[in-house]
């Protein structure tokens, strides 16, 4: 019993090491020409090692992306919630966004696994995990926005209609912030506040609601 559960631990242990190493590759330069053999050297392995982990680089990708956006939940549902709508979608916007920021070695990371295509590459678990994880941001962002709605801070839209316009404006905050090209040059938490009070703006109802 010891020796399977030292043999899991190595196991584990061996692959946060191959992440590892994966990570700090895809966040250089020349980070879409990095091969599964430039992946094993910068982990100090052999290349048959990283296949006993992953299928392919496309799957390290995966996992990587996953292992963000999984920590992006996490974070997002340990936030503390109170009674006004407004103030629980402003922190947890805001939350997102800081937590992109502090996590820009995730870049290239996101980037790939957003391209058209990325999933149909995938295995069967992989496309679960993604639905899953994916289902689960939607379960809890709809619960937030269908309260503000609710409560007749926000106006009454299709979810559909909110999600795809705050998710456009999160997305491309997101880009300036790890590109470094806002263009009004202010500092990112200024920035970060600003994107905040805008998609804030665009939720609430008018006065004439």
């Amino acid at each position: 019993m010891v020796s399977t559960e030292r043999k899991i631990r190595e196991f584990k242990r061996r692959e946060q090491e191959i992440l590892s190493a994966a990570l700090e590759l895809f966040s250089g330069e020349r980070w879409e020409s990095v091969t599964v053999t430039q992946i094993a050297k910068q982990a100090g392995i052999g290349k048959g090692t990283v296949y006993k982990h992953f299928a392919s680089k496309d799957e390290i990708y995966a996992r990587l992306a996953l292992d963000f956006f999984n920590g992006l939940l996490v974070r997002s549902r340990q936030i503390p919630l109170g009674d006004d709508p407004v103030v629980n979608m402003s922190e947890a916007f805001r939350d997102a966004l800081v937590y992109h920021m502090e996590h820009q070695e995730y870049a290239n990371v996101r980037q790939y696994v957003f391209r058209a295509g990325f999933w149909e590459r995938l295995s069967k678990t992989y496309v679960e995990a993604f639905e899953k994880l994916d289902a689960e941001f939607g379960s809890w962002a709809n619960e937030g926005i269908k309260s503000g709605m609710q409560a007749g801070v926000f106006r009454t839209r299709p979810l559909q209609t909110v999600r795809m316009g705050l998710d456009a404006l999160f997305n491309g905050a997101v880009s300036q912030l790890w590109g470094n090209r806002c263009w009004m040059e202010v500092e990112p938490d200024t920035y970060i506040e600003q994107i905040v009070d805008f998609a804030m703006n665009s939720l609430k109802a008018g006065k004439e609601e």
